[in-house]
């Protein structure tokens, strides 16, 4: 027979208020439209509302067969945040262009999940192995968040990477502490009740900030691809400078910096090496968040690399067309387009061709 403290009820009380949240949310996400981000938020939701049954002050035995299923939603929610983290942070995030042993490798990773935790309850040492790439994985999905910070052009999702680096950090060192604690002070009805008000107001601060961040980036992608430069499809006589811009309604100041930002293209000023945001406010003498505003709503980029990338990767393959530099080292060409080295402008210039550059260059010499 089940007894409870009052400890116990406002804890199981507080619990089904989360799961209350996380029920609305499901209900207002199956209302829209499928995409990628609405299924990982789906399956975070599901995910946390495992981790909430699962915790609740119940004798494990209660559960029977049902603890293994909550056990497999709880332990993946590492996994689904890792992959919803990046699909929000990583605009060239796509796992679709993974290489085929890494996809492979996910088929033996899949059968250990389930296989851990779904037959074996979580009573093997495989458990402790999914535990750790767990925790690898959200720690990284932190440096993801950090990483991009600096050539993010949204501020919105800017302050959405600080709060969730900020809450892995606090997440890291509360799993620290509770793995050394005292097993008294984990099991005790205080604990459980702490980590139901944590659950309460992560839950709520999460869901109103995933949700207005998933709008932006989802409801403004037809605005992005009517705005963004089409530099890929110009015949390859014309320049980056001649990017075409659109003109939304802009302040005289804004107006003002929008030419100093032609300008400083037409001059090529974005072949400077370690160009960033902020050098480049510098030297446009204005303010960062200002510019960064201004790219993003005039040239529809969200990241600042994708900007610069976009200008770049046309140029190159203007001098790549040219007959007259067919003698160029592709290196010289990419050290003097900005790239530190050939690595980052083969990626790039794959990423936007699907070549690399010297397939590119053979194929426009096989054309003539």
């Amino acid at each position: 027979m089940l007894t409870f403290t009052v400890l116990n009820l406002l804890d199981i009380l507080i619990r089904m208020m989360v799961l209350g949240q996380l029920l609305l949310l499901g209900a207002l996400l199956l209302r829209q439209p499928v995409t990628v981000i609405r299924q990982l938020l789906l399956a975070a939701g599901t995910s946390v509302a495992g981790l909430v049954m699962l915790t609740a002050p119940v004798a494990e035995e209660q559960y029977g067969l049902l603890r293994n299923l909550l056990l497999m939603l709880t332990d993946a929610f590492a996994f689904i945040f890792w992959l919803l983290i990046r699909y929000l942070f990583d605009d060239d995030f796509k796992p679709s262009q993974w290489s085929r042993p890494i996809k492979l490798l996910l088929v033996p990773v899949a059968f250990m999940f389930v296989y851990a935790l779904g037959v074996k309850a979580g009573v093997t040492p495989l458990h402790d192995l999914i535990h750790a790439l767990g925790l690898l994985l959200v720690l990284h999905a932190g440096y993801t968040a950090a990483r991009g910070f600096n050539d993010d052009l949204l501020d919105s999702r800017r302050r959405a990477r600080i709060i969730v680096v900020m809450v892995i950090s606090l997440y890291s060192t509360v799993l620290v502490i509770f793995e050394f604690a005292d097993d008294r002070f984990r099991n005790a009805d205080v604990f459980g009740l702490i980590n139901a008000v944590l659950l309460l107001v992560v839950c709520t601060v999460a869901v109103a900030r995933l949700f207005r961040l998933h709008y932006y980036r989802v409801d403004r992608i037809d605005q992005v691809d009517q705005v963004r430069p089409a530099l890929l499809a110009r015949e390859p006589e014309k320049t980056a400078a001649a990017a075409v811009r659109a003109e939304p309604q802009l302040s005289a100041a804004d107006a003002r910096l929008a030419n100093a930002l032609d300008g400083f293209i037409a001059e090529l000023g974005y072949h400077q090496n370690a160009l960033t945001i902020t050098t480049l406010a510098q030297q446009l003498a204005c303010q960062e968040h200002r510019l960064r505003r201004l790219i993003n709503q005039t040239r529809g980029y969200r990241n600042f690399n994708g900007f610069l990338n976009e200008l770049r990767i046309a140029d190159a393959m203007n001098r790549l067309s040219d007959p007259a530099q067919d003698s160029m080292p592709i290196l010289t060409i990419a050290l003097g387009l900005g790239y530190d080295s050939i690595g980052p402008f083969n990626r790039a210039f794959k990423e936007k061709t699907e070549q690399t550059p010297s397939e590119f260059r053979r194929s426009v010499q096989n054309r003539r």
